[in-house]
């Protein structure tokens, strides 16, 4: 029937594969149609003879060792195909790949597998590609998925309305508790957590006071809002903080179920609520609050400022002479400002 078989198995014939197997369900009589060049049907033939044993000497298989060859092939890069074994075996000889002979010493015959697949084209590196393929498949369908609940928490919920002033003055509150932070020797951060125009918990940085890498003040306040309402969700609340939350504060917002945050100064590097990135954005993390920024940020950035510059004045009064400044200066991680002791910046 075919004057001239083609017996090799390249990459992009097991790219082919990968590609076909996104058609779930699909009969060796489906893709046929699709595709009337056979192209397709000799990448699945092609696949299949991949899973045979390779026997000593170039060996013949059974009929039996066939069968349970094809039978893997079809439990597992195989999955999508709905065939039986004998179907893709005979698919195999329709396309010359596989050889049968029928000897009086094995009356069920034996065959021999033609194809010559290229280096590296084997079939482990087969069930990897599809692995890969399908996480990524998995990864793009979530994020579709998390796209349309996010357009219709948006189309139903609709926007909380938003006093200007009313943030300008809960921002002033929150900046008040960085100043109490900042006399107490913290990293100047504070935050009001306000529900139905009234603050219901505040504070500030307390890791160094408290020994505790979680005590920020986004942090605190939750934890104060939740004892208060006697419920871990806050929803319907809105959070006012003088810098970006950081990773663990945005993920703190999420499982809180905030309304809204609002902050004022941005944090570039270490930022999750646009800064360095969006926690909210990322597939899985199914609440996204209303984000309000640059809510008095020149006076967020300039208190972190300032309290940077005289912790950098007490080292250097204490430090030796011989110590000299530092050529250049590291960029603190909350305000992006130059100071010598930038690492003092994590809270």
């Amino acid at each position: 029937m075919y004057a001239y078989v083609v017996r090799d198995y390249t990459l992009s014939d097991l790219e082919r594969f990968v590609a076909l197997s996104i058609r779930r369900g699909s009969t060796l009589a489906s893709i046929e149609k699709n595709d009337p060049t056979l192209a397709d049907l000799k990448c699945v033939a092609g696949a299949a003879l991949l899973f045979w044993p390779a026997k000593p000497e170039g060996a013949p298989l059974t009929d039996a060792e066939v069968e349970r060859a094809t039978a893997r092939f079809l439990a597992e890069a195989g999955d999508w195909l709905k065939a039986v074994p004998a179907e893709v075996g005979a698919l195999c000889e329709r396309f010359s790949l596989a050889e049968r002979t029928n000897l009086e010493s094995e009356p069920h015959g034996l065959y021999r597998s033609q194809l010559e697949p290229m280096p590296g084209v084997t079939a482990s590196r087969l069930l990897d590609e599809l692995e890969s393929a399908r996480t990524i498949l998995a990864e793009r369908r979530a994020r579709r998925i998390e796209a349309l609940r996010e357009k219709n928490r948006t189309v139903n919920s609709g926007a909380p309305s938003v006093d200007p002033e009313a943030d300008v003055r809960f921002m002033r509150e929150a900046l008040e508790e960085a100043q109490r932070a900042a006399d107490a020797g913290e990293v100047p951060v504070g935050a009001v957590l306000v529900k139905d125009g009234k603050v219901v918990a505040r504070g500030g940085n307390r890791t160094i006071r408290d020994r505790d890498p979680t005590a920020h003040a986004e942090v605190l306040v939750l934890r104060e809002a939740a004892r208060l309402l006697d419920n871990h969700r806050l929803e319907g609340l809105s959070l006012y903080v003088t810098l970006e939350p950081c990773p663990m504060c945005a993920g703190a917002i999420a499982e809180a179920r905030l309304e809204r945050l609002v902050f004022g100064a941005g944090d570039p590097k270490k930022g999750a609520a646009g800064g360095a990135f969006s926690l909210f954005d990322v597939p899985g993390v199914n609440h996204r609050p209303w984000v309000t920024t640059g809510v008095l940020k020149a006076e967020s950035e300039r208190m972190l400022k300032d309290f940077f510059e005289a912790r950098r004045s007490e080292k250097r009064a204490a430090s030796v002479a011989s110590q000299g400044a530092s050529a250049e200066e590291p960029r603190c991680t909350c305000c992006a400002h130059a100071h010598p002791d930038a690492e003092g910046a994590d809270r």
